[in-house]
């Protein structure tokens, strides 16, 4: 998102961009292989389209690494508390 990507008309929209740089928003499109490898590298500043190839075989083999669905399900070994009671910073001591 460059600067010169917003509509003129838009209220005050000097004083929203006068501290911003020439891109607001520089991009960092990227493809990250199932390794967490870069496929692709962030690319930053420039408009391009990207794409690769996908090998399924990898993405397989990785699951036997992670597996989002099944062991961070698991009650037993992980487990959100909400603690609803109202908290302070004043504890007092007599």
């Amino acid at each position: 998102m460059r600067r010169s990507d917003f509509d003129p008309a838009i209220p005050h929209l000097d004083t929203i961009l006068a501290n911003c740089s020439a891109y607001l928003a520089n991009g960092g499109s990227c493809i990250a292989g199932p390794d967490g490898e870069w496929v692709v590298e962030p690319i930053v500043a420039e408009e391009r389209l990207i794409a690769a190839t996908i090998d399924h075989q990898r993405v397989r083999a990785e699951c036997q690494n992670f597996d989002p669905v099944g062991h961070y399900a698991r009650p037993d070994v992980t487990q959100l508390t909400l603690n609803r009671k109202r908290q302070s910073t004043l504890s007092i001591v007599e």
